[in-house]
């Protein structure tokens, strides 16, 4: 594909998002109109991304990350999505970067409840993901208690982790750290240890983290070495049942 036909594409996709934000079903013709283009090459981007049908969340969130893959600006794109869509293309960004994902975590620990948007786990990583789907940057103030909200949450997923599995045979040390993932570019990329990442700018982000997380804000944990994400967070549930 060349540069020239990416940007088409890359356009026609997004006009599809931003027609189906408030409705499943799309025409081809309409979405010609809007993105600028024929309905012949519209019409060649429908079937082939299999969109002549019903688009609901799960293709929403594909045609999202597809769009952004050829090139269309990341925080544009998210802002036609709403937050659960948003942190569909999120988990479908770290998979694609070759993360595990866990979406959804709940779990206790002492009288503390607490839901992590997002895990995403290379074998030595593990990334806290907080998505915020907000339209503009937080205000100092916010900043600041999503900050204080994540530590709390980075202090007890270690030690819950570290509880479930102690004395568990053979067992290795990941490194646990906190990131915020937003639709907005943020003014500042690192605040008191803690990343802010654009999703657009995700796989960038990530080569950075990957190469100086001992840099950043982070906690040590054991955890057994062969074992998946599933596997890792699965016996929370059981914590759950026992300090409940």
């Amino acid at each position: 594909m060349t540069s020239s036909s990416r940007i088409i594409v890359g356009k026609i996709l997004e006009t599809i998002l931003k027609l189906t934000a408030e409705r499943n079903e799309v025409d081809s013709q309409e979405i010609a109109e809007h993105s600028l283009t024929s309905e012949s090459i519209v019409n060649e981007v429908l079937d082939k991304f299999g969109l002549r049908n019903r688009i609901g969340f799960e293709r929403r969130v594909k045609v999202a990350l597809e769009a952004i893959r050829l090139g269309a600006d990341g925080e544009r794109i998210s802002r036609y999505l709403d937050w659960r869509e948003f942190e569909g293309l999120a988990a479908e960004a770290f998979a694609e970067i070759g993360y595990e994902v866990y979406g959804d975590l709940r779990f206790k620990y002492g009288s503390r409840r607490h839901q992590i948007d997002l895990l995403a786990y290379n074998g030595i990583l593990m990334l806290l993901v907080d998505c915020k789907h907000w339209r503009k940057p937080p205000s100092p103030s916010e900043e600041e208690r999503m900050i204080v909200e994540q530590e709390r949450r980075l202090i007890d997923l270690r030690d819950a982790l570290n509880t479930v599995w102690r004395g568990s045979g053979e067992l290795k040390e990941i490194t646990l750290i906190p990131v915020i993932l937003t639709i907005y570019e943020p003014k500042k990329k690192l605040l008191q240890g803690h990343m802010f990442i654009s999703v657009g700018k995700l796989r960038g982000a990530l080569e950075y983290l990957e190469r100086s997380y001992y840099e950043l804000r982070s906690e040590v944990i054991k955890v057994p070495r062969d074992l998946g994400l599933n596997e890792l967070v699965k016996p929370l549930k059981r914590l759950n049942r026992q300090v409940g």
